[in-house]
């Protein structure tokens, strides 16, 4: 028996790749529907009303509002439908949501699409669940921040929320691309690189070295699924020779880039069914769009 949330159960989603003066006509359905831009440009429209569209937003369609997308650049998406209860969608239409609202956590979005991707190939009874959960989680704090008393207030939750405040992670974060070896990082906080070493171990269970080597890896493997940078540029990006990062993903994630770039976009533009009634051929089909 499949478990479902009470309060929000998702029906469909799909990463979504939009060529240029691409789109999807005015239409209107009786779910609700949030689309993430990851990165692309072009307009959104809301029962007529036209507004921008901007890279790490979300955008939310309630059920039976009209809306149409027009994208002027190649965009990348992810995009979700879904339904809600009865006192859910009330407090929801308590807010206006024309527009577009920050969200800069893709990682919860990479997620929990990963989790939607595993449904596809394997069921389980848990896994509709987690989804659900995550997505409603999302939703959430979406809501929260639109019922901020702050119009400044954006939803930037952490990749890594145990050691985002951590200042060495940030140090190595922000040199993501240059050359770092430990006794630089070392000097930088006035620490000796012994005592930096067992100051990792002890709150991030790894070297300084080891965990800068994943935090690049995770880097390269978002370039490689959701940029058309060549390995040579992310190699480059991540501060690595070409060389050293094919080495690298093959020590550590068993296949060369390119074959990891091949792996996850396997599933780009697959239609993932959480719910059996949800009907595709009653959706809307993207469409070339000339001019602008």
């Amino acid at each position: 028996m499949k478990l479902r949330d009470s309060q929000l159960q998702v029906l469909w989603t799909a990463r979504v790749d939009y060529s240029r003066n691409s789109g999807i006509k005015e239409h209107s359905h009786d779910f609700y529907q949030l689309l993430h831009i990851i990165d692309g440009k072009g307009s959104v429209s809301q029962e007529g009303r036209l507004y921008p569209v901007l890279s790490n937003h979300c955008y939310l369609f309630k059920k039976g509002v009209s809306h149409s997308f027009h994208f002027t650049e190649e965009t990348i998406t992810f995009d979700i439908k879904f339904s809600l209860a009865e006192e859910f969608a009330k407090y929801i239409a308590n807010y206006e949501w024309s527009g577009g609202l920050a969200f800069n956590n893709i990682a919860q979005f990479k997620e929990l699409f990963r989790l939607s991707s595993i449904n596809l190939k394997e069921t389980h009874d848990l896994l509709p669940f987690r989804i659900d959960v995550g997505y409603k989680g999302i939703l959430l704090e979406i809501v929260q921040d639109r019922n901020s008393q702050n119009s400044n207030s954006q939803i930037t939750t952490p990749v890594t929320e145990t050691d985002e405040g951590y200042p060495m992670v940030q140090y190595l974060k922000q040199n993501l691309s240059c050359k770092i070896n430990l006794e630089e990082m070392a000097e930088c906080f006035n620490f000796n690189s012994h005592y930096l070493i067992e100051l990792f171990k002890k709150n991030l269970g790894t070297t300084p070295m080891q965990y800068l080597q994943a935090l690049r890896l995770e880097k390269a493997k978002e370039y490689l699924e959701f940029t058309s940078y060549s390995v040579s540029e992310i190699a480059e990006l991540i501060g690595l020779t070409p060389q050293y990062f094919s080495r690298l993903c093959m020590e550590r994630l068993g296949m060369s880039p390119s074959k990891i770039r091949e792996q996850m976009r396997t599933v780009v533009g697959k239609d993932i069914i959480l719910e059996e009634d949800f009907s595709i051929d009653e959706q809307p089909t993207l469409t070339n769009i000339e001019g602008s």
